[in-house]
């Protein structure tokens, strides 16, 4: 018996020895009892994509142009109401009227230390482009309601096919701040858009960090997902790059397509250089490993990096040395899709069941509405490069 235990010891002893170092030495991370996820609306018509939410907890919500008539695709949330922002009518019709100068379809959208508010325009409806094609960036100023900044990118970086699906800001870097955006279209990407000089261009073009895994597989709700428009049609997720997040030194972006499991990094100081060539900007993509499925990404001032896991109705955070833990797990959280983090530490979570559209059903919708937004208390902060990252925020309207 003392030779069997004693052998015992050995082998474990000897395992532990051939872990590599970062394992043996990474910290324990307990498991945390989930956080309460409070309601804080309840969309009952629109089906909602995007949420940004200001210093002062003024919260903005995008719509895209999918598979439902919508007569807004931007709004703010007052009083328990979806308000077009900053007006409605024809500037929210620009797949009818103008789209070089109104709103076509908005995908992401956030806020950035200034406590302005980007917005990304597709330019698509139901994902194909109208005429002319016009994806663009704006920037509004919230003390006027005004746009403060219109950007088309023009066709050479994104020729049709392209998709803007998401951004992450840095006003530290060139005179006026950088912006990185996904590209989950046909030619994925990550494109860079130089604030002060008004020039935009591409990277990471056709790498296989940025597009999607051959025949992807995901389970929401237990049910294999597929394109499926039709009952004779079926086909896996072409989704390519879609969630972003940016390291709090701003040095590291991290994102991941969203038909694949795996997170991906990429040297900001690489993307930025519009003069390095393209194969020294792919030489500094980092394949992180497996982090399960995700739509949107979250990032804050710990180095902490959180993901909508879709399979799990979970928001997971990955903490610096490669470990998980789950921020919190819900019934209600039907496809979580996008995430807001604020100065007071609460974590906004946008659900809108996407996975339960027609276009994934054989024409038939499954939603159930209400979609909703909620939010978990965290301990951490947003990161916020630029001038206004360390103001402290303005007391906020009770939610």
């Amino acid at each position: 018996m003392r030779k069997i235990r004693l052998n015992a010891i050995i082998a474990l002893y000897g395992g532990l020895l051939a872990l590599p170092v970062a394992a043996q030495n990474a910290p324990r991370v307990e498991r945390k009892d989930n956080a309460d996820l409070r309601i804080v609306h309840s969309f009952q018509e629109a089906m909602p994509v995007g949420i940004a939410v200001s210093r002062t907890g003024r919260m903005f919500v995008s719509y895209p142009r999918w598979e439902d008539p919508l007569t807004f695709t931007l709004a703010e949330l007052k009083d328990g109401k979806e308000t077009p922002f900053p007006e409605g009518g024809t500037y929210q019709q620009g797949n009818r009227f103008d789209p070089q100068t109104n709103l076509v379809s908005l995908q992401g959208l956030r806020m950035d230390s200034r406590d302005r508010l980007w917005v990304l325009d597709t330019s698509t409806v139901n994902m194909q482009p109208v005429q002319p094609f016009s994806p663009k960036i704006v920037c509004y100023n919230l003390q006027t309601g005004r746009e403060e900044l219109k950007f088309r990118i023009p066709g050479d970086v994104a020729p049709e096919g392209t998709y803007l699906n998401d951004l992450r800001i840095d006003l530290t870097r060139g005179t006026k701040g950088m912006i990185y955006i996904t590209d989950s279209g046909q030619r994925p990407g990550i494109l860079v858009f130089d604030i002060g000089a008004q020039k935009a261009w591409r990277r990471l073009a056709d790498h296989p960090s940025v597009k999607p895994e051959e025949k992807f597989m995901g389970f929401p709700e237990g049910r294999a997902l597929f394109r499926m428009p039709t009952p004779e049609r079926r086909e896996h997720l072409k989704i390519g790059s879609d969630g972003i997040a940016l390291s709090p030194d701003g040095k590291t972006l991290y994102y991941t397509p969203l038909a694949s499991r795996r997170l991906f990094s990429v040297s900001c100081d690489a993307l930025v250089d519009p003069a390095k060539p393209e194969e020294e900007v792919a030489a500094t993509v980092r394949d992180l490993g497996e982090k399960g499925v995700a739509d949107g990404l979250e990032e804050d001032t710990q180095g902490n990096v959180y993901i909508t896991n879709w399979e799990q109705n979970a928001i997971i955070r990955r903490r610096p040395n490669g470990m998980f833990e789950t921020v919190v797990h819900d019934e209600r959280l039907l496809w979580p899709d996008t995430l807001a983090l604020t100065e007071d530490g609460y974590l906004y979570i946008l659900s809108n069941q996407l996975h339960r559209q027609p276009g994934y059903n054989a024409g038939k919708d499954l939603r159930k509405k209400p979609y909703i937004l909620g939010r978990v208390k965290t301990d951490t902060r947003p990161v916020a490069l630029g001038p206004g990252n360390t103001a402290q925020p303005v007391a906020r309207r009770d939610r």
